[in-house]
């Protein structure tokens, strides 16, 4: 092979080389550019939820003296609809359910409820009701005390002279709370919740209803029996500052435990409405006409002045003069429930 054949030959390799380089080049580009667009497009990978906590009781709703099926409905929220799940936000397809503390009376429970007893001014030996109830009474004062997990309920029916309630309601709200730190009970959570301060009248003197929710989960409120009134509450005449001021004092509260928790469907807001118009919600705030407006409708989570093991969701419908509570979990993941 001649110089000149042999330099023809090595510019042909080279030529060949660059061809070959230049398609590899560009078909990995081309590759790459696909397979970013495949998993660009890709359907998202949709989260199933786990039920680990099984079969789920029933709510345990109040007694209600109507049934949601007595009234006829009409939608007149925002959007003139009802939220769509998955869709709409504060609307989760999978939502969680949070485990709920039970606590068990120990050798100083007992200890415990005569000290609390004392910081009411109530110095006589209880009455037991129970192996885990105490009755403590002191003329007008009476106050009795679960010693499973310490929740109590005070009454005073003395007649307390007290001027008027002139306070501002956050200062009626954060006397209660210090009041509620000084008997050693209030919790952090119930700082952070909502509050409401209702003025009454009791036998003709003013009054107040101060009552303290534990705080959002999920940014989801925390609802129970009584719209209104929460499951911590006093009624107060005078300043919230002095416990003699107190008429009553209620406080029920179980620790939800955040970071145990199960998940679960959400039922559609559409058979949640469903189950409202067939009976199967309870009204807790009872409308005056057979007519109902419902203008609002959210989630939220029930818990019930009855211990319950599970924090479980609910579907809130309000309207002018009404409240009612639906279920959020299909009736296959409770306990007692009819399976298909």
């Amino acid at each position: 092979m001649t110089l000149t054949q042999t330099a023809i030959l090595v510019k042909q390799v080279i030529l060949v080389s660059s061809i070959a380089l230049a398609l590899g080049l560009v078909s990995f580009i081309g590759y790459k550019v696909w397979y970013a667009y495949y998993l660009a497009h890709l359907p998202p990978v949709e989260e199933k939820p786990d039920t680990k906590f099984g079969l789920l009781p029933s709510l345990d709703f109040p007694k209600s003296n109507v049934s949601t099926s007595n009234f006829s409905y009409s939608l007149d929220t925002i959007t003139g609809g009802l939220p769509k799940i998955g869709v709409d936000s504060g609307f989760e397809k999978i939502i969680k359910v949070y485990f709920v503390t039970q606590t068990f009376a120990t050798l100083l429970s007992a200890d415990r409820s005569q000290s609390l007893a004392e910081k009411f001014n109530i110095t006589s030996q209880p009455e037991v009701l129970s192996e885990t109830k105490y009755k403590f009474k002191d003329k007008e004062k009476t106050l009795q005390v679960n010693l499973d997990n310490g929740n109590f309920s005070y009454t005073n029916e003395a007649t307390i002279s007290a001027q008027p309630n002139l306070d501002s309601d956050n200062k009626l709200v954060s006397d209660f709370e210090n009041i509620l730190s000084n008997l050693g009970v209030l919790k952090d959570d119930l700082r952070n919740g909502r509050t409401k301060v209702t003025h009454l009248k009791t036998n003709g003197t003013e009054t107040v209803l101060i009552s303290l929710w534990p705080a959002s989960i999920d940014k989801k409120s925390i609802f129970n029996t009584d719209s209104s009134k929460s499951l911590v509450s006093a009624t107060v005449t005078g300043g919230a500052n002095i416990l003699e001021n107190y008429l009553s004092l209620n406080f029920t509260y179980y620790p939800i435990e955040t970071s145990t928790f199960a998940t679960y469907p959400t039922k559609t807001a559409e058979t949640a409405f469903d189950d409202l118009k067939q009976g199967k919600g309870v009204v807790v705030v009872e409308p005056d006409k057979p007519k109902v407006s419902i203008t609002s409708v959210y989630l939220g989570y029930y818990l019930a002045e009855n211990y319950n093991p599970y924090l479980q969701p609910i579907f809130v419908f309000e309207g002018p003069n009404f409240v009612a509570y639906a279920d959020a979990i299909n009736e296959q993941f409770k306990a007692g429930a009819t399976q298909n």
